[in-house]
């Protein structure tokens, strides 16, 4: 499929991706997914409003001039970066799906780094734990990062909405 058809699909769910001319079908979000990337899209939004920037969840990033086209679960603007249709977040966050494996998910997070993200949340709601991509690979208590100025979150709090 050429990017102008691709471009062209109805922007509804199931949500699709174009990686390397090919269309991929976003796995379904279960509500376990939900309530975390609801938790961190509101994180965020608070954040936002504090220092500036812009949050949301599924939205498009053009990645390369290839093009590929991803869909993180939850995006982050900072200020002072172009933020708007088919931009590149300053964050992106995958949380992992019953149907995704952690070596598909670290793969991607990666591919978004190498297209010019800054930093990548991977969030597992099974094993409880996120690992940050962020220059080097962290995992860490909290969630924070040097792109989000005093932005922090104890992974207790934000895997609270599981129990």
């Amino acid at each position: 499929m050429t990017e102008e058809e691709y471009l062209s699909l109805p922007e509804e769910k199931p949500y699709l991706e174009y990686v390397d001319g090919v269309v991929l079908q976003k796995p379904m979000a279960n509500f376990d997914h939900l309530r975390l990337a609801g938790e961190l899209v509101t994180e965020l939004v608070l954040y936002g409003r504090r220092s500036g920037g812009v949050s949301g969840p599924e939205g498009r990033a053009k990645m390369g001039e290839l093009p590929n086209y991803r869909i993180p679960d939850v995006s982050y603007w900072a200020p002072g970066r172009p933020a708007g249709d088919d931009t590149l977040p300053t964050l992106a966050v995958e949380v992992r799906s019953r149907d995704q494996t952690m070596t598909e998910l670290r793969q991607k997070c990666r591919q978004y780094r190498q297209a010019g993200i800054d930093v990548c949340w991977l969030i597992d709601p099974k094993s409880r734990t996120v690992e940050v991509f962020e220059g080097r690979l962290v995992k860490e208590p909290r969630l924070s990062s040097r792109f989000l100025p005093d932005f922090e979150l104890s992974l207790d709090d934000l895997f609270r909405v599981l129990d």
